[in-house]
This record gives C-alpha cells, structure tokens and sequence, in this order.
C-alpha cells in the first residue's frame, strides 16, 4: 500500500519527500510486473494444452454440450420430411403376440407397406437365425427317422415367404458390427442394442456381403479407415432376397446422449455402409457410393447428389432435427387395418422395435425425451436427404489451440483487471457468434470450450500474478521501509485509534516514550500529550480532519526538557504513523534570535530617537541665529523654512522611535500629523482650513521623509502666497491610490494661482524630491490653483 500522506511542516520535508518517494517506487517496475503476469499467463496456456490433450470427462462433456447448440436450434427446412417409422410397440406386440414374430407376419407387414406404396422398407432389427417356426433343413438333424423327415419338408418355410415378399418391395436390413472400438465412448451394434436373431442374443459373425459397391476419390494412401474383423449378417434367403444391406451401429457419447452414427465401415477387409446412407441408395436406386479421401483421411461419401461429412473413422453428425414431429405408424395397424395410406405413400418406412422389455429407446440432443429406433434412424436418412449434418473440419484442433493461445495472450498482455475483464467478456461473446453462426449457417462444428475456459481463467490468473507480484512488492517495500524507520533519527510510532501503541523505533524507545519491556497494546502519554487529548488528535486525523503538525514539550532521558514537532498521518483505517522531530536546538536558535532581535529594535528605536533629538537641536540653533538678525526679514524667513524642514524629518524618526515597526511608516498618520503641526496664526484663528484626505497607505523611511518634504513644502508655499491680505481660504491635502500609481494633491481655493516657472529654494527641492521618489509633478496650468505628485505603486506596496 502507498505511504499516507500525513501534514508535514516544512522542516520536514526534507526527511519525509525523498523517503516516500523511494518507497513508493520501491519494487514497483512496470517491466517487472508485466513480466510476472505473463509468466503466469504462459503456464495457464500450457495448463490447458495439456487439459485438451488429457480430454477429461467434464472437458469433454462440456464441449459435448457446446456441439449440442447446433441441434438444438435446427435450420429450416422447406420440404416436409421423407420417412415414416413404423413401430413395433406394445400395442402391437399385445394384439399380434411376443417378439420375434413368425416371418410369415413379418412378410405379411411388408406386403402391407408395399401395397400402401411405400418407396423402401428399412428394417432396424437384425434376422440372424432362421425362423423358430420354419423346418429345420434336411440333413441338419442327423438320425432323423425318414417318415419325420417327409413330414417336414411339407412344413411352410417361414424364411423362404419372407424371403419372397423382399424381392417384391425394396428392403434394406440391418447388421452390426461384431466387435467395439478400442478407445472411446461405446458404440452399439444396432438401434435396438442388441444382436440376436430379431434383436434376440447369441448371434455368430459372418463374412461381409456388400449389395453397394464403393469407388474412391483420392490417393489409395490417404485411405485410413478403422478395420473390424466381420459382420453380424442377416441369415443367407434374406440378404440375398433384400435390396440392401447397411450397418446399423451409433455413438453413445459419455453423457449417454447419440450424436453420431455410422456412415462407412470397414470389416473383414471390406467397405460396407451405414444402414441411412444404404436406404438412401436403394431409395434412389443408385449402384453405389463414392468416397472422398484426403491426406488425412476419408473426408466424404457420396451417395449420388449427397454427400455426406465423415469424421476419420467413417461416422457422421445428423442434426436430427424434427424427431418430435416425425410421423408415426404403428405395425399392428398396418398389419390389420392397412394403416394410413396418405402418410405412407411414397415414402421410407422405417420399421423398428419400442417394446418394453424388447427395443431401445435412445437419447438424442434435439429432443428432450428418449426415442425407439425407428424413429432414430428415419431421422438420420432425413438428415441425408437433406443434407442436414455436422461435420467438424480438420483444422478445427488446430484453430482452436491457436484461438485459445492468442485470446489468453491478448487479455493477459492488458494492464487493469476492469480492461482484462471487458476484453475477455467482449473476447467470448465474439467467439460465441462466430462458432453459433459457423453450426447454424454452414453446419461446421468448434469446440469452443477451451477458449472460452482460457478466456474466463485469464482475468483470474492474471489478477492473482498482478496480486502476487504486488504482494512480494509491499513486503520488499516493508522491509525497506522498516530500515527506514529504524535508521531515522526521529521518533516514530504507530498508534491505534485509541490511543494504544502498536510499534516505535529506537529513538521513540530512547527518548523513554516505548521502552524495550513495551508499552504495546496499552495508552500512555506520548509526545507530552495527555491520553485523552491524544485520542482526540487520532480520531481527527481518522475521520479525514487536516491535523497541522503541533509543537510539545517532553523530558527525554536527561533533565533537560525536549522540543519535538509532531505530525500525525493515516496508516490505515484504524491506526495512525506519529512523527516527532526533535526541534529542540532550532527553538533554542529562534530564542537567541529573537533576543538579538529585541535587542536590534531597541537600538534602532534609540538611534532615530537620538536622531530626533539632534534635529531639534538644530532647530535650536537656528533659533538663536534668527533672534541675531532681527533686521534681515529675508534671511529669517530662509531660517524658518529650514526650521520647518528639520520638523518634518524630526517628526518622522519620532514617529519610528514611538512605533514597534521599524520598517513600515504609517503614511496616512504622517500626514495628518503633518498637516496638523503648521504653525502659521491664520490656521490657529481659522482664516485658513487645511482639509486632509489620505487612503490607508504604508510605506519605508526612504519613502515617508520625501514625501513629508514634499507636502511640508506644497502646503507652506501655499500659506504664504495663495491667500493676500488676511483672506479666507481652504486648503485640501488628498493622498490615495490610483490603479499602478499612488497621487498626492494640493489644491487652494485662494486668487493666486500656482506660480510657473519661478526659480526658488522650494521648486528646486521640490524637483530633487521627486527625482528621489521616481514621481511625476503635474500642474494644471497659469490658473490652476493645484499640484499632482505622481509616484509608482510599488513604493507604498
């Protein structure tokens, strides 16, 4: 934290400026703390680097439900959907018995669809043994006595009559994969879970038998396809009757939920489809697929004018949008009362098992409650007509990683949490349209977790290294101020706001104020000042009151008393930094200086004394020698102007000697003084009235004895010629200040006019008097009865 700026007297500024500013630079480098946030910075990258690369479980549910965004605000479509699930519920299996049913009800159920004129039937289930209603074959039971055997080989053969309905309407069947991935969440062989005979357990592999052929677009190199050793395969009358064959095999992620599902697979050495891309190609009655492949892989398959986005191990992301309005067929009704012709025409029916106890229900992004298989995979072959799919580029890793390194860089490099915390907000809500806009708009996938995960975390890291680094700094800054502390030779303390001591340096423990034993925790008389008026000073400094530094009186370790200048600052929000500066041998110079002081202006005061008093004996002599010249009236009258000249100037230095300022006179009284001490008996009998008028005005002995000359001449050469013959008059003395300038004016009332242009003792004075006063004498003309003195305003400042 930053040092309190406390009330420092000037004294001390010296002690207190150079100290505070090296502590609070202290530790303090920008290049230092940009250095710090940025190592932190770097190891939060690597941090997630290697979270990506470890891909945990809520990372990767995360990211899961970031994808799920794309499915659940699905594009629209103008075209109505070209499926129809027809399930095989609980309903059905009431009214028609268990499952698996005879294939003779299953033959009959295709029939049906065909006559209602449907494009293709997909079965969703699994035929992989024959009929447990068909005759076993001829030679399959050995010993079999022959008139059994005869009677068997006139049994129906379930199998062959459902066989022969197969080849009368296109059907595509379902197999399944024999094995599952090695890595990741698991993948099941078949909507309906399982890969027994009709979705029963205990089925066998058996070789591939691909109905589409595969072409390849591409090096054969760039071909990288997971391999699995073999199929489970419908039993041989039906492949063989059936138009097409796919696999039927999904994703169920970690969170349960199917967001991919085959569309190329690799077994036994061979290419077989996925069960939606295999009933798309018999729909459209289309020879095969065309897979596109690049230096990374397969990229693409090709049914036709589809084409389909693939991951590298041959699956695709159907949007699998419109699941809860799907239309639904169930196969009793088809079975008994022909179902609705309408919603079957021309379309794909997509037959699968929802029964309890028999079928699946699976767990899709874009519908909240669970769907049976049929209604699954007739979503996946609409999302194929329409080209309605996910797919996530190969660049997509990369491009993250890079987004997530040069967003957290970004925001770390930022100086100021707020700024952090605006850019990365603004960082994410960018990425966050960016990445929406890429899934509705072009169907491309990015994981935006690990960005935004950067982005959140950046601000927080940042913050902490900004904080750590601030903290290493505050005790680096402590330290440094504790040895600044200790080394001062003044006393410091640090008080509670109730007065109790909390710490003090050696010369507070010197001076006996915080002795070793400690006074901590406990209120004392610190500084000479009683506890309660200590109180009062902390508790004005604490609630924001300037406290000016006071001047207290102590007994230190000797008996001689100590004078100390105490300044008092905020240390934080309940305790408070006391400073004393020994002040003792600058009170004791200020004594001795004011003594020598006092001293000085007595002696002054004596020397203008003595100096009034010289004067007046001049003023005597020249007394006695005008009582000798009784019958020379010019000479006395030259004597009595002199007289009248040594009053002013003796009038002056009294006026100083009586005054305690010997530096500044008091203009205004000096005049009234002046103007007062005429001695002519026209002013006595009041012939004649000098009027004085003068603005309250200072000013230094250099400038009051010209100006009293001034004005003693002014006023006496008016007296003795402005007013002949006994003649009443007045006589008007103005000083004041005008703007830069300070005028003084004589005027009369009197017939004589100013005399211009005379050549005597008092002109010439005059004009060497406001020679010395840098002033400006005015007179109004032949007929003016008034004088202007101008002098500069600095000399009365």
């Amino acid at each position: 934290m930053p040092l309190p700026r406390i009330g420092v007297p000037a004294g001390m500024t010296d002690l207190y400026d150079p100290v505070a500013a090296a502590v609070e630079g202290f530790g303090k480098g920008p290049a230092d703390g940009r250095r710090s946030r940025m190592a932190w910075i770097v190891a939060l990258v690597l941090g997630l680097l290697v979270l990506r690369w470890a891909d945990p479980l809520p990372l990767e549910l995360m990211r899961l439900k970031a994808f799920d965004l794309a499915a659940t605000f699905c594009p629209a479509s103008g075209e109505s959907g070209q499926t129809v699930a027809v399930d095989i519920d609980d309903a059905s299996l009431q009214a028609v018995g268990q499952w698996p049913w005879p294939r003779g009800i299953m033959a009959r159920l295709v029939e049906r669809l065909g006559g209602m004129g449907v494009k293709t039937v997909v079965f969703a289930v699994v035929f992989a043994e024959p009929d447990r209603l068909s005759p076993p074959r001829l030679g399959s039971l050995p010993g079999l006595p022959a008139g059994v055997s005869g009677i068997l080989g006139y049994l129906p053969d379930t199998d062959q009559t459902f066989a022969n309905s197969l080849r009368r309407v296109p059907v595509v069947l379902a197999q399944m994969l024999s094995e599952m991935p090695a890595r990741g969440a698991p993948w099941r062989n078949g909507p309906d879970g399982s890969a027994g005979p009709d979705g029963s357990a205990g089925s066998v592999a058996r070789p591939v038998q691909v109905q589409g052929r595969f072409g390849m677009v591409g090096p054969d190199k760039s071909f990288k396809m997971p391999a699995h050793t073999g199929l489970v395969d419908n039993i041989l009358v039906l492949r063989d009757a059936a138009a097409g064959a796919g696999v039927a095999a999904l994703v169920q992620d970690a969170d349960g939920i199917v967001r991919r599902v085959v569309a190329v697979a690799q077994a036994d050495g061979r290419l077989v489809a996925g069960l939606g891309p295999e009933a798309v190609r018999v729909a459209e009655k289309r020879s095969g697929f065309l897979i596109e492949a690049n230096g990374l892989g397969v990229e693409a398959l090709r049914i036709g004018e589809h084409r389909v986005s693939l991951d590298a191990s041959g699956f695709f992301r159907p949007r699998l949008c419109g699941l809860d309005t799907l239309p639904i067929v169930r196969a009793v009704d088809v079975l008994d009362r022909g179902g609705n012709a309408d919603l079957l025409r021309n379309r794909i029916a997509v037959v699968g098992v929802s029964a309890r106890g028999v079928g699946t229900l699976w767990r899709t992004a874009s519908v909240k409650y669970p769907v049976p298989s049929a209604i699954l995979e007739a979503g996946v072959i609409n999302d194929v007509l329409r080209g309605q799919w996910l797919q996530r580029p190969v660049f997509a890793g990369l491009l993250e990683i890079l987004a997530m390194i040069g967003g957290v860089t970004a925001v770390g490099r930022l100086g100021g949490q707020r700024a952090r915390c605006i850019a990365s907000l603004g960082l994410i809500l960018g990425s966050a349209v960016l990445v929406l806009l890429t899934m509705w708009g072009g169907g491309l996938l990015f994981d935006w977790t690990l960005p935004v995960l950067g982005l959140l975390l950046a601000p927080l890291v940042a913050g902490l290294a900004e904080r750590r680094h601030e903290r290493g700094a505050q005790r680096r800054r402590d330290r440094f101020m504790r040895h600044v502390v200790d080394a001062s030779p003044d006393p410091i303390l640090t008080v509670s706001g109730e007065g109790d001591i909390l710490s003090c340096n050696r010369p507070a423990a010197a001076l006996g104020m915080c002795p070793q034993s400690g006074l901590y925790g406990t209120a004392a008389p610190l500084f000479g000042l009683a506890p309660a008026d200590l109180r009062i000073l902390i508790q004005s400094c604490l609630a924001g009151v300037p406290v000016q530094p006071v001047e207290v009186t102590m007994r230190g370790a000797g008996s001689e008393p100590v004078w100390l200048e105490l300044a008092v600052g905020v240390l934080d929000v309940d305790s408070v930094i006391l400073i004393g500066r020994d002040i003792t041998r600058r009170k004791e110079a200020q004594a001795r200086l004011a003594h020598a002081l006092a001293d000085n202006e007595a002696l002054l005061r004596e020397v203008h004394h003595r100096v009034r008093n010289n004067l007046q004996g001049i003023w005597g002599v020249i007394a006695l020698e005008k009582s000798a010249l009784t019958d020379h009236p010019e000479a006395l009258e030259r004597l009595s102007a002199i007289q009248d000249r040594l009053l002013v100037l003796g009038r002056i230095h009294g006026q100083l000697a009586r005054t305690g300022d010997l530096a500044r006179i008091d203009v205004t009284a000096q005049v009234e003084q002046l103007c007062r001490s005429f001695t002519d008996p026209r002013i006595g009998d009041g012939t004649i009235v000098i009027e004085v008028g003068a603005a309250p005005l200072g000013c230094h002995i250099e400038t009051a004895m010209p100006l009293g000359l001034i004005i003693n001449e002014l006023v006496s050469e008016r007296l003795k010629d402005a007013f002949p013959d006994g003649r009443h008059g007045k006589i008007a003395v103005r000083l004041g200040r005008s703007r830069e300038t300070v005028v003084l004016e004589v005027a009369d009332d009197g017939p004589v006019p100013w005399p211009q242009g005379a050549e005597s003792v008092g002109n010439v004075l005059l004009a060497a008097l406001a020679g010395q006063l840098e002033a400006v004498l005015e007179s109004g003309g032949a007929e003016d009865h008034r004088v202007r003195v101008i002098m500069p305003g600095r000399l009365f400042d």
